[in-house]
């Protein structure tokens, strides 16, 4: 005969108590608002002052809709344009219980001011996309403290001046595209810095000198230094040690030949795309295994052509 056993008087009081307690409190997370930093949203407005023609401020309100969701600022009805603003709200880094900006798109929306210092007051900052615009001016010093910026583009602006070198002070960033721009002046050693980098374009600008040795710290996986530029010297032997690289494009930058055979090596390039390049003659013994996309034109080749691009598996623009 079994006898069934009943709790202390206390112990089932205690019981109730917190599961009323725990109720609660899943409740009050149920109706947490999700507001921005009072500070962001000051420099935010103050971002748009400094962007648009009229000086009109960004604005946005005090919240994120949701954690992680995009926040459209309508800026433009232009199909191509994006003007949108990412928050997050689990960071909590500072547990100051409020949701910060990681990644800011304002492409395509004719703005014609500078880039605004007060980018930097967005401390939690990961991706600024700025492509397609009229933005003139240089890169502000104030940026180089956005330690956890991973992205930068500001492909397809008006900026000008030398490329500074404090922007080898962002210790997180793995992507720099300063495309299509008037930037001029050699091409700053401290890029070398950037030790997370694995993407750096600087096609269409008005450089000049040669590529810093600096740069055979990185491992990149795309580099485009195209159009308009005006290098000088031969491509240098360490872009055959960047084992991870996958497009390279050199279309009459201002290097000279012959290509280093260890570029023509290398095991995960798919794209080589080299033009317009003076230097003596020579062969091509072979090429990239991987690659799919291969343009030499105009480099001063001689010989046959290699037997392997006729039994490439994977080229298909030759």
């Amino acid at each position: 005969m079994f006898t069934t056993l009943q709790p202390p008087h206390g112990l089932l009081q205690l019981c109730r108590v917190m599961v009323v307690v725990i109720t609660l409190f899943s409740s009050a997370t149920l109706v947490v608002s999700y507001q921005l930093h009072p500070d962001e949203v000051t420099a935010l407005r103050q971002i748009g002052k400094t962007l648009t023609p009229g000086g009109q401020p960004f604005e946005v309100g005090d919240a994120c809709n949701q954690p992680g969701t995009l926040h459209d600022m309508n800026l433009s009805k232009d199909s191509e344009a994006s003007s949108t603003v990412m928050c997050n709200c689990t960071l909590n880094l500072n547990n100051d219980g409020y949701c910060h900006i990681t990644s800011l798109y304002l492409k395509t929306l004719s703005f014609s001011g500078e880039l605004p210092p007060e980018m930097a007051n967005l401390t939690y900052l990961e991706i600024i996309d700025l492509t397609r615009n009229y933005i003139s001016g240089n890169i502000p010093e104030e940026w180089a403290s956005m330690k956890h910026l991973t992205e930068l583009s500001l492909t397809s602006n008006r900026l000008s001046g030398n490329i500074p070198g404090y922007l080898g002070s962002f210790p997180s960033l793995s992507y720099l595209s300063l495309e299509a721009n008037q930037f001029s002046g050699t091409i700053p050693s401290q890029l070398g810095d950037l030790v997370n980098l694995t993407g750096l374009v600087l096609s269409s600008n008005l450089l000049e000198g040669t590529l810093p040795e600096t740069l055979a710290k990185l491992n990149l996986t795309n580099f485009r230094a195209s159009d308009h530029n005006n290098l000088s010297g031969i491509i240098p032997d360490f872009i055959g040690n960047w084992r991870n690289l996958v497009r390279l494009e050199l279309y009459a930058s201002g290097l000279q030949g012959p290509i280093p055979r260890a570029i023509l090596s290398l095991e995960k390039l798919t794209d080589l795309r080299i033009t317009d390049m003076s230097g003596p003659e020579f062969n091509l013994t072979s090429i990239p295994p991987r690659v799919n996309r291969l343009v030499l034109r105009n480099i001063n080749l001689t010989g046959v052509i290699p037997r392997d691009v006729w039994t490439s598996g994977s080229l298909k623009v030759l």
